[in-house]
């Protein structure tokens, strides 16, 4: 039996060119759209009446097609999280009133409800953050005009102050649902709510708090950027209503007009930072420091001897593990193997290092080798299906000091 989800998919891959003609704007009859498209798609609720004969695409499809082409407009709304804020106090009501009358049933439907809520609220507060970003860095560039500019700032420095207001609702409502759900000893869902919501709440207002922050520079920037326009644009209209104008004549047989002086810049010291890493400023630093004057030291207070007993204590034996004798016998071999030792085989012979698994063997002896300045090469397995790294280790193979081994690869030690 097809379900009605395979049908509307069906649906919209046979109409393709429509969806894609709407997401562009209206479509109708007299565009060329045929008919029985637009009557598929209106029964699967893809299209929208616009107007009398138009239609367009569906708001949340268009929001999805949009976000998956990177296409954001001038003026696109940040998602709402409100609304998602009085469904999670909602759910958690019911969900105490279901929890008294013991509906199993119907308490673990209300609690994955409240979950999905939770996953919507992070899903729609990462696009808010991801188009800010975008919009930011790209300093609103989607616009061609100063006034549109000016209107871009002010309608996203609305938005992102209703979003700040919904994330203290949210941050208030979380915490209080954590507690409560702490309290009633529902700590699956307590846990759940710090991991999804509590955990990332901070970091959801500090980049919230950021955007303003630079919405407020842009806004004043271009404040600024318009008052000089304005003053250019009287510059521009002065000389060409007095084309035979020749300019500011002062007369110099005085004081000089302030405006033709050159503005002489303040004299600047070099500044050396302490915390700077450069082989200079160290330089500078010191020899900042020996051109100090000395300290003056007081006279030292006369003390009275001071009398040292000395302890000695009882020597320590080392005592002999069955893997520190095992590291000592492999060390020895290597040092006398200019051709290198593979650890893995090596194991293989050894009593003391067959008490360990192969994986502790092979981690301890690398480390403890590498620890005596010898030089250990990972033979690294093959890379998973798919990838193009390695990223595990079977084997490795131990040289001597004196030795620089040579790139020793997975088939070939597989070979030896």
């Amino acid at each position: 039996m097809t379900s009605p989800i395979k049908e509307v998919l069906q649906t919209l891959s046979r109409h393709a060119q429509t969806v894609e003609s709407s997401l562009l704007g209206v479509v109708s009859g007299d565009t060329g759209t045929p008919p029985a498209a637009i009557a598929a798609l209106r029964q699967a609720s893809a299209l929208r009446p616009a107007g009398e004969d138009g239609y367009r695409l569906h708001p949340r499809l268009r929001e999805y097609l949009q976000d998956y082409l990177n296409l954001f407009s001038a003026f696109q709304s940040l998602s709402e999280i409100g609304p998602r804020i009085t469904q999670l106090n909602m759910l958690w009501t019911e969900i105490e009133l279901v929890r008294l009358a013991a509906d199993t049933e119907t308490l673990a439907s209300l609690s994955t409800t409240l979950q999905m809520t939770v996953f919507d609220i992070a899903d729609s507060m990462d696009g808010n953050l991801l188009l800010l970003h975008l919009l930011m860095s790209t300093r609103f560039g989607n616009v061609k005009t100063l006034e549109a500019k000016k209107s871009q700032n002010r309608y996203y420095q609305q938005q992102t102050t209703l979003l700040a207001g919904d994330l203290a609702r949210l941050a208030l409502a979380a915490d209080r649902l954590e507690r409560e759900a702490s309290e009633r000893a529902m700590e699956e869902l307590a846990r759940f709510l710090r991991r999804n919501l509590l955990a990332r709440l901070s970091a959801w207002q500090q980049g919230v708090s950021e955007m303003q922050t630079l919405i407020r520079k842009e806004i004043f920037s271009i404040r600024e950027v318009e008052k000089q326009h304005k003053l250019l644009a009287r510059t521009d209209m002065l000389l060409r209503q007095q084309p035979t104008w020749r300019g500011i004549e002062p007369d110099l047989s005085g004081e000089i007009p302030d405006f033709l002086l050159a503005a002489a810049l303040a004299p600047l010291l070099a500044h050396v930072e302490p915390l700077d890493s450069d082989r200079a400023v160290r330089s500078e630093l010191q020899a900042l420091v020996r051109a100090l004057p000395p300290k003056p030291s007081a006279p030292p207070e006369a003390q009275p001897p001071r009398r040292y007993v000395r302890i000695v204590d009882a020597p320590r034996v080392p005592v002999a593990t069955p893997a520190a004798q095992a590291l000592q016998r492999l060390a020895r071999q290597v040092q006398a193997a200019p051709g290198g030792v593979p650890l893995a085989a090596w194991r293989e012979g050894d009593a003391d290092a067959l008490s360990m698994t192969p994986a502790v063997w092979l981690v301890f002896a690398v480390m403890a080798l590498r620890g005596q300045r010898m030089r250990v090469e990972l033979v690294r397995n093959a890379p998973a299906e798919g990838g193009h790294f390695a990223h595990t280790f079977g084997d490795a193979v131990a040289y001597p000091k004196a030795v620089a081994p040579k790139p020793v690869s997975a088939r070939a030690a597989q070979t030896a």
